[in-house]
């Protein structure tokens, strides 16, 4: 019996290596906790240097320039893979690059004179940054591949949507603590976050694959323009519908159908629902396929995004929320993996970042579209996100009907 045991817990760890896994996630928690400071400090560094509400343009630009560098930083691992054996010196120098950049931004503020060409200056490093921040997700990500097997993957990503959503979760009541940190220790922190992660990373062998996954030496590494197709347009789609339930809809109708809460900490418990609900959705995923939970996981969304915000009562909203939490995980944990069956195993970096790629573009084109979202009525935010929601599922039941057969290696 016990020798029994033994073997399928062998068998299990073999399907996942763990460490690595935790190495990303590492990496993916600085990535998240860095975006959450500059996106703290940044609106009042630029009011300070002359550039009130220039947040906004340059938050459309970032976005903007991420529709291609993602895609491009990805097709960068993946030759680079294939002429040195691996990803990881594009990581290094993408983390590092990000890391000086950040610490310059409030070096900027604080020693330099705003009516010196300096206050020109601020915005440009600002923007280099995040060119840098985008530089190495994609391969960083795109990891996940040589990590778990196919089948695994969603659990695996789970880890890295735990690590980011809890950090996530801290933000609506964290933020007055930080600002009271003053810029130059909160920037401090974040460099350092991203050169310890990059390190830690580095320490448990990124380079390692799991023994499942067979060799990738002769696999056709052609690609389908239409796989990329669907994979930028499912980021996209994903991206407006995320936005339109995170922004919109789960904090007005949460305000408004449990008054006298304080929606900060109503918002945090919230967060650290998403965080957690990734781990058992994962399991689901695995039992019932990643695509199969995908699909069912935008498809619920979807639907339950109207039922939210026609529905009334604190008792009934609150277990239309806990459903779209669970429901919304699926989709967290599944749109990596999907965009990694959809691509040859040698193309993994790019597949990750045409997602990345399309999810920039649709954050950019939400933005442009809804300057103001608070102007926009909720059933009709309500409304966009159930499309949204809908057209990514559409792209995930024609991807799973021409996904390649090859095993996912990256």
């Amino acid at each position: 019996m016990l020798l029994n045991i033994n073997m399928k817990k062998s068998q299990f760890e073999s399907l996942i290596l763990w460490r690595q896994v935790g190495g990303v996630a590492v990496l993916q928690g600085a990535i998240t906790l860095t975006w959450m400071l500059y996106q703290l400090y940044v609106p009042q560094l630029l009011a300070g240097f002359g550039f009130p509400g220039f947040d906004k343009a340059i938050a459309i630009l970032e976005d903007a320039l991420a529709v291609a560098i993602e895609p491009l930083a990805g097709w960068l691992s993946d030759k680079q893979r294939q002429w040195m054996g691996t990803r990881f010196p594009i990581i290094v120098v993408g983390a590092i690059l990000s890391s000086v950049l950040f610490i310059m931004i409030p070096a900027i503020f604080l020693l330099a004179n705003p009516a010196s060409f300096w206050r020109l200056i601020l915005p440009v490093v600002i923007v280099a940054w995040a060119v840098a921040m985008a530089m190495f997700r994609s391969p960083a990500v795109s990891l996940l591949g040589k990590y778990a097997t196919p089948k695994e993957l969603p659990q695996a990503m789970s880890l890295l949507v735990l690590v980011g959503g809890l950090i996530r979760a801290i933000k609506p009541v964290s933020s007055d603590f930080i600002l009271g940190l003053g810029p130059a220790f909160t920037f401090a922190i974040g460099s350092f976050a991203l050169l310890a992660a990059v390190a830690f990373l580095r320490s448990v062998n990124p380079d390692a694959t799991v023994s499942e996954l067979p060799s990738d030496t002769g696999i056709d590494d052609r690609i389908s323009i239409l796989s990329l197709a669907l994979i930028a347009v499912t980021g996209m789609a994903v991206a407006w519908g995320s936005r339109a339930m995170a922004e919109r809809i789960l904090p007005d109708v949460l305000a408004t159908q449990i008054p006298g809460i304080d929606i900060k900490l109503l918002m945090m418990g919230v967060g650290f629902a998403l965080a957690f609900a990734s781990l058992p959705a994962a399991a689901v995923a695995v039992r019932a396929g990643n695509q199969r939970a995908l699909l069912g996981g935008l498809a619920t969304t979807a639907v339950l995004l109207l039922v939210m915000a026609f529905s009334q009562g604190a008792l009934a909203m609150s277990a239309i929320v806990m459903a779209v939490i669970f429901s919304y995980s699926l989709v967290a944990n599944g749109t990596v993996p999907f965009a990694l069956s959809l691509v040859p195993p040698l193309r993994g970096g790019l597949g990750v970042g045409i997602y990345f790629g399309g999810f920039s573009l649709g954050m950019t084109l939400y933005s442009v579209v809804f300057g103001e979202p608070g102007a926009v009525a909720v059933v009709k935010v309500a409304f966009i996100g159930t499309i949204a929601f809908l057209v990514a599922a559409a792209c995930v039941a024609v991807g799973d009907r021409m996904k390649p057969t090859l095993p996912v290696t990256n």
